[in-house]
């Protein structure tokens, strides 16, 4: 495979993964206000974890592509 699409195949499936996790972390907040303190609480705290996850894929993904565009050849 070549290795510009392969960095590209991985990127995409990293930023997919992302978005995923955002989506999810939006569809829960809305769901809180339905939620007792107790279990808003806890939700929120999974919530945080998932956007944090999100923003450390993207990371990932930039320095994965930097890391292996630096190494092709041209």
């Amino acid at each position: 495979m070549d290795p510009l699409h392969e960095i590209q195949r991985r990127q995409l499936r990293l930023i997919e993964s992302a978005s995923i996790n955002e989506a999810c972390a939006t569809d829960l907040l809305s769901l809180l206000r339905k939620l007792t303190v107790a279990e808003a609480s806890n939700v929120l705290n999974m919530v945080t974890l998932l956007q944090s996850e999100a923003e450390f894929l993207r990371r990932l993904s930039n320095e994965i592509t930097i890391r292996d565009y630096r190494g092709l050849p041209g």
